[in-house]
């Protein structure tokens, strides 16, 4: 009978005839070895191998000469035939998750030819691990020692490696583990408030990896210090491959006259992308074209000062498309800022079209999803290849006679003085006695209108109130593509 180990190759040699075991002849009485292993074949790491190997000879003479085990291709041992042994005595070589062939070698002697065993393949995964994580301290003060201890524990056998700490998806600390597979690591610099602290073990050969639960760890805040809250927007999202993007981090503290100071930081998933100081007014920008392709899971960080305290903002999903190749390859954004308008006027913002890397192609620009009775001029409607930047003017139409257009009354006779009343209640007290020269000569044209037959209804033009359209840029070509920038507009009497 052999016993395997992982760990420790334990094998005893028992000489008689093994059936279906396939003879080699050199010279002399052929001799036969066979090995067989009785437990499963597709095990984990620190679980146990059961075999037993026949080694005979073609005559049923005595053998002697010597065994030798292999692993692939490495001696685990040699013993004695003549005796009964385990291979190794003691300690073996070890067997590591992934995949062993083990062979057994007969030697052969001055009457017997050597031989070579059947090949058995026995595959080793990595063993499962389970983690836990514990505070010495909750809740604790602003200030205090904390201490988080970590617990991983593999399902066959001691976990060997390094343990990571982290608050949320900021890594905070790492820690080796000791023989009995615990890590701990300690802090004070945990801002007031509330920590979802985990525990992450990374996967080695031989362990797989596991995440303890979050442990949610309170942090009082001294006497006078009041809550933040932490924003981060994006300047293009989405962007591509190369473009400048700026992230702007805003900190605002709940308790009036109290302004955040101190160092901000930005993370992409839980790597450092910058950190730097907040201004006067409690925000910091940062400016990058190196994010790669794909999509970024930002955050921002405000550590906490001696009146405020530290706080996290929720995670901004950044993307960043890969530039295309070929001819006319590349892509552009565009921005464009918020408008206001007084109802009858007209109002302008600058309109930018930024290429990215390898863009060569003219743009057209145009606006869709305007308000009603609305329209949208550009001082350039094509921006050359490169890019550039142009005038969007955006007017609106006051009340007026309907003509040939459908009013928001239709159907009425004449609403001409309704509706100019309905308009006045819109207005505040000043604008009010403002506008009244241009009703009354609304009023009077309504009149006119349907004395002289030339209208029936007044319309009351766009209406006031905030809406969002679309600025759009479209390449010309076989194959054309559309950008679109949503714009704020609020039209106002």
């Amino acid at each position: 009978m052999i016993s395997m180990s992982i760990r420790s190759f334990t094998l005893k040699t028992i000489a008689f005839l093994s059936l279906g075991a396939v003879p080699v002849v050199a010279q002399g009485i052929a001799s036969t070895v066979q090995m067989t292993v009785t437990t499963p074949l597709t095990i984990s790491y620190g679980q146990n191998v059961d075999g037993y190997a026949n080694v005979a000879s073609g005559d049923g003479s005595p053998l002697t000469g010597t065994i030798t085990f292999y692993d692939g291709t490495t001696n685990i041992c040699m013993i004695s035939v003549t005796n009964a042994a385990t291979c190794p005595a003691t300690t073996g070589t070890g067997f590591v998750a992934g995949t062993h062939v083990l062979t057994a070698v007969y030697s052969g002697d001055a009457t017997h030819a050597g031989s070579t065993s059947n090949a058995v393949t026995v595959t080793v995964l990595p063993d499962t691990t389970t983690m836990s994580v514990s505070s010495s301290l909750n809740p604790a003060a602003f200030g205090q020692s904390v201490v988080f201890t970590a617990t991983v524990q593999g399902a066959h056998g001691t976990v060997a490696g390094s343990v990571e700490f982290l608050d949320g998806s900021t890594v905070i600390g790492s820690a080796a583990l000791n023989t009995s597979g615990m890590a701990a690591m300690s802090t004070t610099t945990l801002a007031a408030g509330t920590h979802s602290i985990t525990a992450v073990y990374g996967a080695t050969r031989n362990f797989a990896a596991s995440t303890s639960a979050a442990l949610s760890e309170v942090v009082q805040a001294a006497p006078g210090v009041v809550a933040t809250t932490t924003m981060l927007a994006s300047s293009a999202n989405p962007s591509v491959s190369g473009q400048s993007v700026t992230f702007t981090v805003t900190v605002a503290a709940a308790g009036q006259g109290k302004t955040p100071k101190g160092l901000v930081s930005i993370l992409d998933g839980g790597a450092a992308l910058w950190a730097g100081m907040l201004n006067a007014s409690g925000s910091a920008s940062f400016s990058t074209a190196s994010l790669g392709v794909g999509t970024h899971n930002l955050t921002a960080n405000y550590g906490g000062d001696a009146a405020t305290t530290g706080s996290t903002s929720a995670a901004l999903t950044q993307v960043v498309n890969a530039v295309q190749t070929g001819s006319g390859a590349g892509s552009f954004t565009i921005e464009a800022g918020p408008m206001t308008v007084t109802l009858g006027r007209m109002a302008s913002v600058t309109v930018k079209v930024i290429p990215t890397i390898g863009f060569n192609q003219a743009v057209q620009l145009g606006c869709s999803d305007l308000p009603s009775e609305s329209a949208c001029t550009f001082g350039a409607g094509m921006i050359r290849a490169g890019g550039g930047s142009t005038t969007l003017q955006l007017s609106t139409i006051g009340p007026h006679d309907c003509g040939s257009t459908t009013p928001y009354s239709a159907g009425l006779p004449f609403v001409g003085p309704t509706a100019t009343g309905l308009l006045m209640l819109f207005l505040p007290g000043k604008r009010r006695r403002a506008l009244k020269g241009m009703l009354a000569a609304l009023v009077a044209l309504g009149g006119l209108a349907a004395t002289t037959g030339c209208g029936n209804c007044t319309d009351l033009g766009t209406k006031p109130g905030t809406y969002t359209f679309n600025v759009t840029g479209t390449t010309r070509g076989a194959a054309p593509t559309m950008v679109s920038q949503k714009v704020t507009l609020k039209v106002t009497l």
